[in-house]
């Protein structure tokens, strides 16, 4: 819905229905926009290979140009705007909002009062569906910066997890959960304060110091157990960061 707020809204339906339980429906392309607030009820939407539904509280856009078939699973009621802009947007999927803002159910409700049959340019109807779209895209835009919080927390966790694992670097991280490396490395900056590369070394150099200072594996065991590809690689890193090397870090330890 990000593109919506390019074009300039000309024109305004606003109604509420209901309808009762029935079969599936295919509705062609329309040359308008929809957004609808179901109250009650449940519906199946297919558009594009991809099945939604729609339940109450919940709110679906439907972009000019769609076509889509549609079942009611249960009786349902909705408060339904239809508006069209003065220039085509690139968005062209269909998309479901589930909303708890019981601001935006009035939204919908002062626009659908404010409607006057048979007028297409409505200034008041117009400034609040300026403000229901705006309360929309900051919404949609919440709910994408908490999805990637708890995909860069779920990145957190398997490293911690899982750096013995030499296998784990940043490409394999990224493969695992599905996104670019370029991605990773800025959201986990974001979220964190401290690239992926670096807490992943971090937690490594951590866990190695803790297996140091118990004083019962070789630095070659340990440089196994913390996920260095090899005892020099791992006296290097560990060197460069704690500033001396694992024997001697161990020797200081001990002798304190």
């Amino acid at each position: 819905m990000s593109s919506i707020k390019r074009g300039a809204i000309t024109e305004i339906k606003a109604y509420s229905t209901s309808h009762k339980k029935c079969g599936r429906v295919f509705v062609p392309q329309r040359d308008f926009y929809s957004l609808t607030y179901r109250y009650s009820g449940k519906i199946l939407v297919e558009a594009n290979g991809e099945t939604i539904y729609s339940d109450s509280g919940s709110i679906m856009f439907v972009p000019k140009g769609l076509s889509y078939s549609t079942e009611i699973l249960e009786n349902m009621s909705m408060a339904v705007i239809h508006f069209k802009l003065d220039r085509d947007i690139e968005f062209r999927n269909h998309a479901v909002l589930k909303v708890q803002d019981n601001g935006i159910k009035q939204l919908f409700e002062s626009i659908i009062r404010n409607y006057h049959v048979g007028v297409s340019i409505d200034f008041r109807c117009m400034s609040l569906l300026y403000e229901l779209l705006a309360r929309l895209e900051e919404f949609r835009l919440g709910t994408i910066a908490n999805k990637t919080y708890d995909r860069m927390r779920a990145v957190k966790e398997y490293i911690e997890q899982r750096y013995s694992d030499p296998s784990v670097y940043i490409e394999s991280i990224a493969s695992e959960f599905g996104i670019s490396t370029s991605y990773l490395r800025r959201e986990f900056s974001r979220v964190y304060g401290i690239s992926p590369v670096v807490f992943l070394r971090d937690v490594r150099v951590n866990n190695s110091k803790n297996m140091l200072e118990s004083g019962y594996l070789s630095v070659e065991e340990i440089a196994e157990h913390c996920g260095f590809s090899s005892a020099s690689y791992f006296i290097q890193v560990f060197h460069k960061n704690v500033g001396e090397t694992p024997a001697g870090y161990r020797k200081r330890v001990i002798n304190n």
